[in-house]
């Protein structure tokens, strides 16, 4: 057993009562935000799985709303976010640009039902688009001095978005932020975060790479999906808390993992089981993360430029080859316990068939050994193509991580 944490600092409204909590990352019980090498969205991502999976909405937001911190990747994503509107607020982080794919995102969020707030807010021309589309405005009040707070609200008063005062310190700091009209305050003053901590079973993470490998697969039957959650008792048990959860409202316990399956679908379950494997890759180093993508998507590419239907078991080879710099263990050690087909397993161990082709052609890109990267019919160029595109869309994956 470990234990995870989620700072949350309560958000008043005029009459001091509790409108919602901001939820933070915290790695630990010392109430500080210092992410080590976990990027922006690794953090994000860990929030959302320690306050939904592991302490649960409920016990940390009650009836309130829980905002939540969004990096530009979960925004411009459309599977990436496998929670529902109603509860949750959704912040808009100060450095994410003002472009269209992200005026995009926002849109449908709302049309979704989301309540969007822009955090860290400070006003200028380039933020116009984007100001109409939200519901409350987070101005940090330490960040200009009264005359550039008072112009502030002058020109965000236009707009239907209310404002939240943020760093509120002293008793005249709120005592003025009231009167210039902000409807919800926020800071040290009225309450610092506090640290929420929870007990939770180790999650392994070959399972969920076997998980995603079946997701990823559109033939996969629930039957199979079933398979690959129940492989895991932390996993089952995560999803069975998940689903019985406050947040999701079934009148009705739900006690096995088919049920669940077809209530969240395979869409939110591939984006949980996405930030699980997110958590528990952390402490690998994002080279090794990025080599395992690159296997599994310029194998899965390879396939589908030779015209191979099943391109999709093609990516979990590619996918599984590098679980071994990933666990540090011999891959036939690690893949042993695994429901994988004999065409799989010979293609992982020995480089057989079709599966174990397209995986060597990879492995021959990976260190240059350019005259026995060959796969099918396809040319050098077309090899050479896939290799840059497999390269390119790691890229992204790791960067989302």
């Amino acid at each position: 057993m470990s234990e995870v944490f989620v700072g949350r600092q309560p958000i008043y409204n005029r009459n001091l009562g509790v409108y919602g909590y901001e939820l933070l990352f915290r790695r630990g019980s010392d109430n500080c935000a210092d992410m080590g090498e976990l990027s922006q969205d690794g953090a994000t991502s860990t929030t959302i799985l320690n306050s939904f999976l592991e302490i649960g909405l409920e016990k940390l937001v009650g009836k309130q709303f829980a905002f939540l911190n969004l990096t530009e990747n979960f925004l411009v994503d459309d599977d990436a976010l496998p929670i529902q509107p109603g509860q949750v607020i959704l912040e808009v982080l100060e450095d994410i640009p003002v472009t269209l794919p992200v005026l995009k995102a926002v849109q449908r969020l709302k049309k979704q039902g989301f309540i969007i707030a822009l955090d860290d807010f400070i006003y200028n021309p380039s933020h116009r688009p984007m100001v109409p589309l939200v519901d409350i405005i987070k101005i940090d009040i330490r960040q200009m001095d009264r005359k550039g707070l008072i112009n502030h609200v002058k020109i965000l008063k236009k707009f239907s978005a209310k404002l939240l005062a943020e760093k509120v310190e002293t008793l005249e700091e709120y005592e003025f932020c009231v009167d210039l009209g902000f409807e919800y305050f926020q800071g040290y003053f009225l309450s610092r975060p506090r640290i929420v901590k929870s007990k939770t079973l180790s999650t392994n993470k070959l399972a969920v790479m076997n998980l995603l490998s079946v997701l990823q697969n559109l033939d996969s039957e629930t039957d199979e999906i079933e398979e690959a959650i129940s492989y895991d008792v932390s996993i089952s048990y995560k999803i069975l808390k998940l689903i019985n959860s406050a947040f999701f409202g079934i009148d009705r316990e739900i006690d096995s993992i088919r049920q669940a399956i077809v209530i969240l679908g395979r869409k939110q379950l591939k984006s949980w089981a996405s930030m699980m494997a997110m958590a528990s890759m952390e402490n690998r180093p994002s080279e090794m993360i990025h080599i395992a993508m690159t296997r599994a998507k310029m194998c899965e590419l390879l396939a589908e430029k030779a015209l191979i239907p099943t391109a999709d078991s093609f990516f979990t080879i590619g996918l599984f080859s590098a679980l071994d710099i990933l666990m540090e263990r011999e891959l036939s050690e690690l893949i042993d316990p695994l429901p994988l087909s004999e065409d799989m397993r010979h293609g992982l161990l020995q480089h057989e068939g079709a599966l174990g082709e397209a995986l060597k052609c990879a492995l021959a890109f990976e260190v240059s050994h350019f005259d026995e990267a060959v796969f099918r019919h396809l040319t050098a160029d077309d090899i050479s193509i896939a290799n840059i595109e497999a390269i390119s869309w790691a890229n992204m994956v790791v960067e989302s991580l």
